[in-house]
């Protein structure tokens, strides 16, 4: 048996949609045994009982307290103390499972796996990890957690977020490896109208989602998603829920 772990801290994303959501999307294309898993401030939620969800309540971090304060959570989830005893395969709240994942938990498992940034389309040897899906052995990375927690407060001050940090720490180290490229797309980057024909945000000039269409490959076609692709991964805006294609996988 595997843990599959989630992160759900705050009121941005309602669990009632976006941890149940992963969750059905986890039964529907993962056919290993399986617990799953959500680290949480609101532990006592109705849908976590009535799905059998096993809840972790996080560690109240003061210092996280800048934009991104949310993303430092995942941290917790390398703490010995959440006694995953195996494999764990995470994923952010705002993915959207198309397909199989059972290679996510199978491809190279002598070492941590992790999503290449999605600047890679852009720049091709981008060093920066994306930690929207990972799969580790849980008692291999404590240290991960116990480095960060040293100096809790300097380490969220000096990285951006949590994917920053886990690149530092794998930077001089051979025991890290990418998912190949297809498996997780960027939604707004890679499968959009097909992507985006050069760099971007992928957001109009006011800043809302999307960009005009004439700025992507396929501006006819509404999406394009690698045949190999098991994973969308909606990474600032928009919101998976919020599009005609989250609609349309919704389970």
């Amino acid at each position: 048996m595997i843990d599959v772990v989630c992160v759900c801290v705050g009121t941005a994303y309602d669990p009632e949609l976006y941890v149940e959501q992963l969750r059905l999307g986890v039964e529907k294309h993962l056919g290993v045994s399986h617990r799953f898993n959500v680290i949480t401030d609101n532990p006592g939620h109705p849908c976590y009982a009535k799905n059998n969800t096993r809840t972790i309540v996080v560690n109240n971090w003061p210092e996280a307290n800048q934009p991104r304060k949310y993303w430092w959570y995942k941290m917790q989830m390398f703490d010995r103390r959440c006694r995953f005893p195996g494999t764990v395969l995470y994923f952010d709240l705002d993915v959207v499972i198309t397909g199989p994942v059972d290679k996510f938990v199978d491809y190279h498992t002598d070492k941590f796996a992790i999503c290449q940034d999605f600047n890679r389309k852009w720049i091709l040897d981008y060093k920066v990890s994306n930690s929207s899906i990972m799969r580790f052995h849980a008692p291999a990375y404590y240290e991960i957690y116990d480095t960060f927690v040293q100096d809790r407060t300097a380490n969220m001050r000096g990285n951006l977020g949590d994917q920053d940090y886990i690149t530092k720490y794998f930077a001089d180290r051979t025991d890290k490896i990418w998912w190949p490229q297809t498996w997780a797309q960027s939604f707004k980057w890679e499968v959009h109208h097909g992507g985006l024909i050069e760099s971007g945000t992928g957001l109009g000039p006011d800043g809302s989602w999307p960009a005009d269409a004439s700025k992507y490959h396929v501006p006819n076609q509404p999406w394009v998603v690698s045949n190999d692709c098991s994973v969308v991964v909606f990474h600032g805006k928009p919101n998976p829920w919020d599009t005609e294609f989250g609609k349309q996988h919704q389970l």
